[in-house]
């Protein structure tokens, strides 16, 4: 398989970068996550005060991983921007399969795949030729740091796609909402890849947002998506969300 280069400038698209002033770390979190037999990293960030709880904060950081289908955020928006789909939120779940973006992504073409990794500064590594399955191969790798950065880009409407596009892509991935808190997030997982996870998203209560991302290995492959999803419930409960009064 001949395979092409394409070299990225390793940024975070976070807009403040941590530091010890402005990082708290939860060895609570850390407990959690041995309980439910995983290991990984979790962050989250209060958009007022640019405050940050992290457990493992060097793999947070400094270590970049496969990003699974949470890579699909990005053919989704191409195509809204481009009018390849025009579906509500019910519809587009419904069609939410690897095969569906597999085929999304040939109709986009590598190119314009290309473009799009580059313009938003999305992690380091290389696209196949074939396009089937850079994004879950460990061709194409990003940090968790990354990640949170590029879900607070989307909140924001800060990406380069069209507004409209970012807050179609905003409403198909709101999970949860009630008076309490609105819970939005993209969920990955792959039994292949020493059986790791994403959730990537962000919680709003009393309209203020949080932003969140777990990555994680476990070291059973039952559920891994469901298992993902919970701990980062579990989590945001024991920060004092879900409720309501943050």
């Amino acid at each position: 398989m001949i395979r092409i280069f394409f070299s990225l400038v390793i940024v975070s698209v976070i807009l403040y970068s941590c530091s010890t002033n402005n990082v708290k770390s939860d060895s609570a979190i850390v407990k959690m996550m041995d309980s439910a037999g995983m290991q990984g990293t979790f962050a989250i960030m209060e958009n007022s005060s640019e405050q940050f709880t992290i457990s493992n904060l060097s793999r947070y950081k400094d270590s970049a991983y496969a990003p699974l289908n949470t890579f699909f955020i990005l053919p989704t928006l191409v195509a809204l921007d481009k009018g390849y789909i025009n579906r509500t939120p019910s519809t587009w779940v419904a069609n939410d399969s690897t095969a569906f973006y597999q085929a999304l992504i040939a109709k986009i073409g590598r190119q314009e795949i290309l473009k799009t990794i580059d313009s938003v500064h999305y992690g380091k590594g290389i696209v196949s030729a074939d396009l089937n399955l850079f994004w879950s191969d460990n061709s194409l790798r990003i940090t968790p740091d990354e990640q949170l950065g590029l879900i607070k880009k989307l909140y924001f409407n800060e990406l380069y796609f069209q507004k409209r596009a970012q807050e179609l892509y905003r409403k198909m991935i709101l999970k949860e909402d009630n008076a309490n808190y609105r819970l939005s997030y993209i969920a990955a997982s792959d039994t292949t890849a020493n059986n790791a996870g994403w959730v990537i998203g962000y919680i709003e209560e009393n309209k203020h947002p949080y932003f969140f991302v777990l990555n994680t290995n476990s070291l059973k492959s039952d559920s891994l998506t469901q298992k993902n999803i919970q701990m980062v419930k579990q989590i945001l409960l024991q920060q004092g969300f879900l409720k309501g009064l943050r």
